[in-house]
């Protein structure tokens, strides 16, 4: 029995010692080139890229390297990632259990640009490719590496023609993709105004990207909402509200047009996208149309014209904007409908129906006669068409009102001159004085 004894605490403290011993010689591995490079491995393996890390530095159980880089396969997601001031801490206990487990890892800052995989069917799944096994007793060191969570504290990722920038995201593996979790930074599309990241969830797999929600602001108070999946032929589902006009529009036109936005669209095509737009509280001013229209009439009212409502359905395509069943309304005074085209270089045309009130035409002499000939909803209504471009626009109802104006004061003019008391002379200059708006 005695011997027993002894023997078995020899045994328990061999066992002890051998731990010890081993743990003592995982943690000097850790620290060696030999495991840089096979750090490096894993994670090329697991992103389909080809990885290399600064030297290692160690703290216990945490470890910093000052840059990483990864450089992407045709069959990855990723094209390259460039990250700086690395920081994780490390699970040794899982050692005993056969990975290499990070807990956590921090990135500084990231640079890097997603790809759509040119070999999908290999991004559907793990690299083939193994890593050489390593011979003698490293042989018996787990093989596996697995990552809890990835901070990032500055990412700047571009997915195609989107870019993120100084976003604050958090990555963790899904099987055989990734999940992603972020706010603040910007959100950035070609031709289009800067958006605010409130917070977005998305997720990788197999080479898609599949965005669950996000939340955005434009201006100070826009609200836009989206999700969808992103890639070759991207389908994404579009809210907003609340958004100021003066931060979409741009050149003359932010000094033409205020008021709130509300609407959806949907994108099918990096080029492509089709909705419904609302404008309320608008007002439309420094409109020469409607200068013209005002001086006619004597009416104010038409230089700064506010708006109830504006809404219509919109296609934009590869650069060209069809707007249809527009309609826009000041009530009292106007309303507009119809459908307008604006082209890639900016060429405008449009066909309208516009209406007015009866009275609005009282100082429109022949204009209730010869122009606006059709009632219908309290309103008097005209053929209105559209030219020219988005920054000279041209249209063909000033011309008309001319000459409905000129025929009835020259009717009136002829009138003055058979009439023995009257003063031809005055007939003319009044047809004249009418028509100087109208004259370049």
């Amino acid at each position: 029995m005695r011997v027993l004894l002894i023997t078995v605490g020899v045994l328990l403290a061999l066992v002890a010692a051998a731990l010890i011993g081993a743990s003592l010689w995982i943690q000097s591995f850790v620290r060696s080139e030999a495991f840089r490079s096979l750090l490096a491995d894993a994670t090329g393996d697991a992103f389909e890229a080809t990885a290399s890390f600064e030297p290692l530095r160690w703290t216990g159980a945490s470890v910093y390297a000052e840059s990483a880089k990864l450089t992407g396969r045709n069959e990855s997601a990723l094209k390259e990632f460039q990250a700086s001031q690395l920081r994780a801490e490390v699970n040794w206990r899982a050692a005993f259990s056969g990975a290499w487990r990070v807990e956590d890892l921090t990135i500084s800052r990231l640079e890097g640009t997603w790809q759509f995989p040119s070999d999908k069917s290999a991004a559907q799944k793990k690299s083939s490719s193994a890593t050489k096994s390593p011979a003698g007793i490293l042989a018996f060191l787990p093989k596996r590496f697995e990552l809890g969570a990835l901070k990032i504290d500055a990412a700047n990722l571009t997915f195609g023609n989107v870019r993120v920038r100084d976003s604050t995201i958090t990555i963790r593996p899904d099987g055989s993709g990734w999940l992603f979790q972020g706010s603040g930074g910007k959100l950035l599309f070609p031709g289009q105004p800067e958006l605010v990241i409130l917070g977005f969830r998305a997720r990788e797999q197999g080479g898609e990207y599949f965005l669950t929600e996000g939340k955005f602001r434009l201006g100070k108070n826009g609200k836009i909402s989206a999700s969808g999946e992103f890639a070759d032929a991207p389908k994404i589902q579009l809210t907003w509200e609340e958004v100021s006009a003066s931060d979409l529009l741009t050149g003359d036109w932010s000094q033409k047009l205020s008021g709130t936005l509300s609407g959806a669209a949907s994108v099918t095509h990096p080029e492509r996208a089709t909705g419904t737009f609302h404008l309320q509280e608008g007002r439309l001013e420094n409109i020469p149309l409607l200068s013209t229209v005002a001086d006619f009439t004597g009416n104010p009212a038409f230089r700064k014209m506010a708006l109830q409502g504006i809404r219509g359905d919109f296609t934009y395509e590869k650069g060209s904007l069809q707007i249809r069943n527009f309609s826009a309304e000041s009530k009292g005074l106007l309303r507009l409908e119809g459908s307008a085209t604006l082209g890639q270089r900016g060429e405008l045309s449009g066909h309208f129906q516009i209406g007015v009130t009866a009275q609005s035409l009282q100082g429109l002499p022949g204009s209730r006669e010869r122009v606006f000939t059709n009632p219908r909803d309290g309103y008097v209504w005209t053929d209105l068409t559209l030219g020219g471009t988005l920054k000279n626009p041209t249209e063909n109802l000033s011309a008309r009102l001319a000459v409905a104006a000129g025929s009835s004061l020259i009717e009136k003019g002829a009138g003055l001159i058979k009439d023995p008391q009257g003063n031809a002379v005055e007939g003319v200059k009044s047809v004249l004085d009418l028509l100087q708006p109208l004259l370049p």
